[in-house]
């Protein structure tokens, strides 16, 4: 088990353990799921969306970028149960 801690205005930093087997960028949006009381954290890069996308052809960067906000947008709104 790999421990961090909560920082200043609620910053995390992802521990190097972690990031060696799930490489994420600076900068990469990141989803953040609650599921009882545990946290799970995914990483939201195109190359990791791109074997879940139901089309037979592989969407622009623009459209894919769109989608995940739409969708990540629409679990937002669920999660605060508006």
């Amino acid at each position: 088990m790999v421990v961090s801690r909560v920082g200043r205005k609620y910053t995390v930093v992802i521990p190097r353990e972690v990031r060696a087997k799930i490489p994420v960028k600076e900068g990469e949006p990141i989803v953040w799921e609650v599921e009882g009381e545990r946290i799970v954290i995914k990483p939201t890069s195109l190359r990791r969306l791109a074997g879940i996308v139901k089309s037979v052809r592989i969407p622009a960067e623009q459209e894919a970028s769109e989608a995940l906000e739409k969708e990540l947008e629409r679990e937002a709104t669920e999660a605060v149960g508006t």
